[in-house]
């Protein structure tokens, strides 16, 4: 079972799942990051699947806030995981052909030939008294901008949590 860690948050994935912490790749610090695209922060491919899904999860912990709110911590919020879910599809492209490291050159090129695009923002709230701009609980609100978002790469994204992400039929769960 692999294991990645984004900020606070372990993700623990099924042994049949190819996973990169892709916004950590050389690839993509190299050349991509220099070009300011954006990276989702982990790529996961499902192996034996039928079609093989690609899982772009983007992770977000606002349990433990590291400076001042801002406007992308919920209003922007799906419009950046759009951004960066593009920025993601295209980078790959781009690592399947130039790639340095074969390594990540293959999970690149595993990655673009799948034909189903998974997108999960994985949300945990804030914990403290509730804000415009950090509210309660803003998974239906931004759930429901994603899908508007990015019905023509995913027709069903997932905003999930550590609770909800046991329950949501995807091959990891969150601690």
């Amino acid at each position: 079972m692999a294991t990645l860690r984004v900020d606070s948050l372990k993700f623990h994935f099924r042994p049949t799942i190819e996973t990169s912490k892709y916004d950590a790749s050389a690839h993509y610090l190299t050349v991509l990051r220099q070009q300011d695209k954006k990276a989702v922060d982990v790529v996961a491919i499902e192996v034996g699947a039928n079609p093989d899904p690609v899982w772009l999860i983007e992770a977000k912990d606002f349990r433990i806030l590291r400076g001042a709110p801002n406007q992308s911590n919920t209003s922007g919020l799906a419009k950046l995981v759009l951004e960066k879910v593009v920025d993601t599809r295209d980078g790959l492209r781009d690592a399947a052909i130039n790639a340095t490291d074969p390594t990540e050159r293959r999970f690149a090129e595993r990655a673009i030939t799948t034909t189903n695009t998974r997108i999960v923002l994985h949300l945990e709230p804030y914990q403290g008294p509730a804000t415009k701009l950090l509210p309660r609980n803003p998974a239906a609100g931004v759930l429901q901008k994603l899908k508007q978002l990015v019905k023509h790469i995913d027709p069903e994204p997932k905003v999930l949590n550590i609770t909800t992400s046991r329950k949501a039929a995807v091959p990891w769960t969150v601690s």
